[in-house]
This record gives C-alpha cells, structure tokens and sequence, in this order.
C-alpha cells in the first residue's frame, strides 16, 4: 500500500515538473514568434517583407543549410549502420576497446574537437571548402553508438540464418537489418538533422567565403543586417527542425527506446 502511495505522489510531481520544464524551454521560443510581428509598438509584417524581398544572402544561406543537413544527414546514415553491424555482429580484435573510443568521442564537447579537425582538413587541404565541413560530421559517434544499442534486440540466429544464403554482408543488412531498426534509423536522423542544422561554429572556424555558409552564421552575425529581420529570420531557422519534429515525433519516441 506504501508503494501504491509514492506512486501517486511521485508520478504527478514528475508531470508537473516536466510541463514546468516544457514552459520554460517554449517560452523563448513563443516571446521571438511574437517579436517578429512587431514593429514598434505595433503589429507588422515589415520584418518578414524585408527579410523574404530585401534580404536576399538569407535565401542562399538557408538552402546551404538545408544542402548541409540533408548530405551530412544520409551521409551519416549510410556510415553509421553498418558501423554498428559490425560492432554487434562482427568478430574482431580491439572491438571492446573501440566502441569505448567512440562512447569517449560522442561525449566530449564539440570545442575539444575543432582543433584537431581543422589541423587535419587544413593537411589534407580541404580547409575552406564544402567537403571540410562534410566530412567531419558524417563520422558521427553519437549515430553509431545510438544504432549499436538498438540492434541489441536482433536476434544473431537471424543473421546467421542469412549467411547461409548469402555472404553478401550489405544484403544482410539490407534484408535482415534495416526492416528491424527503422524507427531507430528515423530518430537518428532526426537527432542528426537538427544538430547540423543549429550548428555554428564549423561554417565560421572551416569556411572563409560567406556564399558556402548556413543560416546560423546569419543569426550569429546579426549586426551586419537590418535589425527588422533578425526575428523573423530566427523564427523561419526554427522552421524546419520543427516540421520535421510534427512528423516524426513517433519515430523520435519509439527509436530511442533502447
């Protein structure tokens, strides 16, 4: 009966707490919505007329962020399946100890790491160009480990049931393994998606040329612009992560149940 009695307690305290949180993160949010839609003291669409006719670097800068996101996003897909295959199913020396590497690499913070990307795209002279800000990201520790986790639930008879048809390990994975993991495979590239999209500090640190950078950057360099259009152009930033979210937040929930 005591149990019973911390459970009611307990699991509308944890509601409360999390509707609180949820306010407090959307209230930011609500409060720039409705700043775009002011001028002055009234209510206007002059900020959304000057950014969508007048402000013409922004609609090149947000189809460069949508370039980034969709490229580094299928990119990451595509590496980070078969990566976690092989950390499941694969027998090999130094698995252990490599999957923890990568465990350390997704959590260290993004700072730690700009160095060393940018000594090592500078080497290989691909500083200052798309590919520099590609090929870093598509690597991505987090996508692997979070698939590595969700291909847990595969049963490995499974897989050796298809060896015996094929030894092809990419139609393994076709067949056998993307049917299962998805859902998975929807939230990781939602989770990636919105990470490339907000990100900041590659185009600024790996690009010199403002023609190959994101819409970030235009929010980051809001004083070389009119001050009407920063909020409407920060409310069309927050745009597209948040379609994407409507459409696939089952996925979102069901994917990272692991």
């Amino acid at each position: 009966m005591r149990i019973k009695k911390q459970k009611k307690i307990t699991f509308p305290a944890i509601k409360a707490t999390v509707f609180l949180l949820a306010v407090v993160f959307l209230i930011p949010v609500v409060l720039t919505a409705l700043a775009s839609f002011r001028n002055g003291n009234q209510i206007s669409l002059k900020g959304y007329q000057q950014l969508f006719f007048n402000c013409f670097p922004f609609y090149r800068l947000f189809w460069n962020s949508v370039f980034y996101s969709v490229i580094i996003t299928i990119g990451t897909v595509l590496i980070s399946v078969p990566a976690a295959f092989a950390f499941k199913f694969a027998s090999f020396k130094g698995k252990g100890v490599l999957f923890v590497i990568y465990i350390i690499l997704m959590m260290m913070p993004l700072q730690v790491m700009l160095l060393p990307n940018y000594i090592g795209l500078r080497d290989m002279g691909l500083l200052y160009k798309r590919i520099g800000i590609i090929l870093p990201l598509i690597f991505s520790p987090f996508a692997v480990v979070v698939t590595h986790q969700y291909m847990k639930e595969i049963d490995s008879s499974v897989i050796e049931s298809a060896r015996l048809d094929t030894n092809s390990v990419l139609k393994i994975i076709y067949h056998c393994v993307l049917p299962q993991i998805k859902v998975c495979i929807a939230a990781v590239a939602l989770f990636v998606y919105a990470d490339i999209w907000n990100m900041v500090e590659q185009p600024m640190i790996y690009l010199d040329d403002d023609r190959l950078r994101t819409l970030s950057t235009f929010i980051v360099q809001a004083d070389q612009y009119d001050k009407s259009v920063m909020m409407p152009a920060s409310v069309m930033f927050m745009v597209p992560v948040f379609i994407f979210y409507l459409l696939f937040h089952e996925e979102l929930k069901e994917g990272l149940k692991l």
